[in-house]
């Protein structure tokens, strides 16, 4: 291998995001634990970076000596127990605020100088389950009964990530709460998700030009708190049932499209989409006032057609239909989906640990480390996409490299200076 890139990928986070210097000021509730929360934070952390798929196998990893030659020597090693000990009683502020300070060195180096998507910044809030069971639960456990009368109990959190151009950073999540005393049910999404954005906004300000949600926030008290924070709300429409969708789709049966193009893939697959634009909707139950969209999509591939029908509404009054079509496929589109990308390649999903601090501690050490994965694939490794460089080659190769590395090596996140 000409190039080392565990050598490369732990200088550049270390120089350009400083973690070594934030793993070491994390704190644990543990009184003279014989290992140190460093250590610990930063083989949980190094794991996941290596989409680690249980903890069972991080146990794995650490009784075959796998970090030996990335931890300073003489390190006292850990069991899995410790790890687990330390996370159910976590520094979570000082994990967020590493995540922080990540999504602001990103803001001052101008990594969206150029915006996302067509010179605008966008951003996307989505609602993630991270795990299920009808066994285990815990005080911050959300419930639900099935159809057979079986409860189940499980996590979920309102999460904000960057859409569009590479590196799809996240820049925070929201926990929702379980019922208490005074209420008969558990948050909805839609109250995490604007605790969540009014953070985001105290801590970065105009982290966004366009926020796009699905159809669960076409609610004009969504909207509101969009508009309030100076950005604009992008809404996935479905529900035909609702008296905008009925006007507007009566007001377009009237008459031709406003906009037509054709995106070619190649010869034999390509789409004609056809756009009806009309602005000053009122939301039914307040004076806001906001555009409806209606696109058609005639799908071409080789012999085979598909039409698709899709609605959209915004506050943005002056961005082009076909702008707006791009954000909406770059927001739905499997392929583009961050979470989908976590689930299936970095096992969001999976319990690695279940406590009321546990399963945050958990969530917030994978999002660092996708962050910083993201950031090193396409911010230091030149030409990723261009070259069709693939990121589990790369980890692969970091993995393989934890044991050719130099003995006299010293890792820059250990460096005290």
């Amino acid at each position: 291998m000409s190039k080392s890139y565990l050598k490369q990928l732990l200088t550049y986070i270390n120089k350009v995001y400083d973690i070594g210097e934030k793993i070491n000021s994390l704190k644990d509730k543990i009184i003279k634990s014989p290992v140190k929360v460093s250590t610990i934070s930063f083989i949980v952390l190094f794991g996941f970076m290596l989409q680690i798929r249980s903890f069972n196998r991080l146990e794995h990893w650490i009784e075959k000596n796998k970090f030996k030659k990335v931890l300073p020597k003489n390190t006292k090693m850990l069991r899995i127990d410790a790890v687990r000990r330390c996370l159910s009683d976590f520094d979570l502020d000082g994990l967020k605020n590493i995540n922080k300070h990540i999504i602001k060195t990103t803001m001052k180096n101008k990594v969206f100088r150029n915006g996302s998507i067509d010179g605008l910044k966008v951003a996307a809030i989505y609602g993630v389950e991270l795990f299920d069971s009808i066994k285990k639960c815990c005080n911050n456990c959300l419930t639900r009964i099935d159809k057979n009368g079986v409860s189940h109990y499980f996590h979920r959190s309102v999460v904000c990530a960057m859409v569009g151009t590479d590196p799809h950073t996240i820049l925070g999540q929201e926990m929702l709460e379980p019922k208490r005393d005074s209420s008969s049910k558990d948050e909805g999404e839609t109250t995490g998700g604007k605790r969540l954005i009014k953070k985001l906004y105290k801590q970065y300000h105009h982290f966004a030009d366009i926020i796009v949600a699905d159809a669960l926030y076409c609610k004009s008290t969504w909207i509101k708190e969009v508009l309030s924070i100076g950005m604009n709300a992008l809404i996935r429409v479905k529900d035909e049932r609702l008296h905008i969708v009925k006007d507007a789709l009566a007001l377009f049966k009237c008459r031709e499209a406003d906009k037509d193009w054709t995106i070619k893939k190649n010869i034999n697959t390509y789409r004609n989409i056809k756009a009806w634009d009309d602005d000053n909707f009122q939301m039914s139950d307040s004076d806001i006032e906001v555009r409806f969209i209606k696109f058609v999509e005639e799908i071409h591939t080789g012999d085979k057609i598909e039409i698709k029908e899709e609605w959209i509404i915004t506050t943005d009054k002056f961005t082009s239909v076909e702008t707006l079509w791009k954000i909406m496929h770059k927001r739905w589109d499997i392929e583009n989906n961050v979470f989908h990308q976590l689930k299936t390649e970095w096992h969001l999903d999976h319990c690695f640990l279940h406590s009321p601090t546990g399963v945050e501690t958990v969530l917030m050490f994978i999002i660092i480390a996708f962050n910083l994965m993201q950031l090193y694939f396409f911010r230091c490794l030149r030409g990723f996409r261009e070259k069709n460089m693939l990121q589990i080659n790369v980890i692969e190769d970091i993995k393989d490299e934890r044991f050719t590395i130099e003995d006299d090596w010293n890792n820059p996140l250990f460096i005290k200076t």
